[in-house]
């Protein structure tokens, strides 16, 4: 297992938020009045509202032609990254709670996979890939451990490649830290962080 962390330089829309908790573009209105509500607008601009994060996406995507598995959080992340993948002509499969279709998965040699946590990151078996993009991480410890083992089971014979997309300074970094000690990250390390 190869973990590969990719850097990303935060916005200035990030570094806005993360000072004012207010952020209005592109007929958006983020507003962190609650701490819930800013670690989700943190995240959301490290994520779906990152044109930083969505162009490393792209560039990691031209540089392979073999499968890819894509982990995501929320819906408007999906249609960012299928955006991407259209324009790049990939045939694209689908794994969230509205949506289960692997047929591209199966069938073609360079197709994009795209899965959010919770809805696919425990009982899939996809060893046919051996390299998965984290495109934004999950809070809880288990989703991401569990998700790591869709390509790493028996009958994989290549060796396995992780790509960590990560906004430096970022909620994303501290979120990582706290997956890779096997933690979840939970709003109480966030208030610590953010206090």
């Amino acid at each position: 297992q190869n973990f590969i962390p990719i850097k990303v330089k935060q916005s200035s829309n990030y570094r806005k938020f993360l000072k004012d908790k207010y952020l209005e573009f592109d007929n958006q209105e983020l507003l962190g009045d609650t701490a819930l509500t800013y670690l989700l607008g943190l995240r959301q601009l490290s994520g779906m509202y990152s044109k930083e994060k969505l162009d490393r996406l792209s560039d990691l995507i031209d540089s392979t032609e073999d499968r890819l598995i894509i982990f995501y959080n929320f819906e408007r992340e999906l249609d960012e990254i299928v955006k991407i993948a259209k324009n790049k002509i990939r045939p694209i499969s689908i794994v969230n709670g509205k949506t289960k279709n692997l047929t591209n998965y199966e069938t073609k040699d360079d197709s994009i996979t795209l899965i959010q946590y919770q809805a696919g990151s425990m009982g899939l078996n996809l060893q046919k890939a051996n390299k998965i993009v984290y495109f934004t991480p999950p809070q809880q410890s288990e989703l991401y451990e569990q998700s790591k083992k869709r390509i790493h089971r028996i009958g994989q014979e290549r060796s396995c490649f992780y790509y960590n997309l990560i906004v430096e300074k970022s909620v994303e970094e501290r979120i990582y830290r706290a997956l890779k000690e096997r933690r979840d990250y939970t709003d109480e390390l966030f208030k610590s962080d953010f206090d």
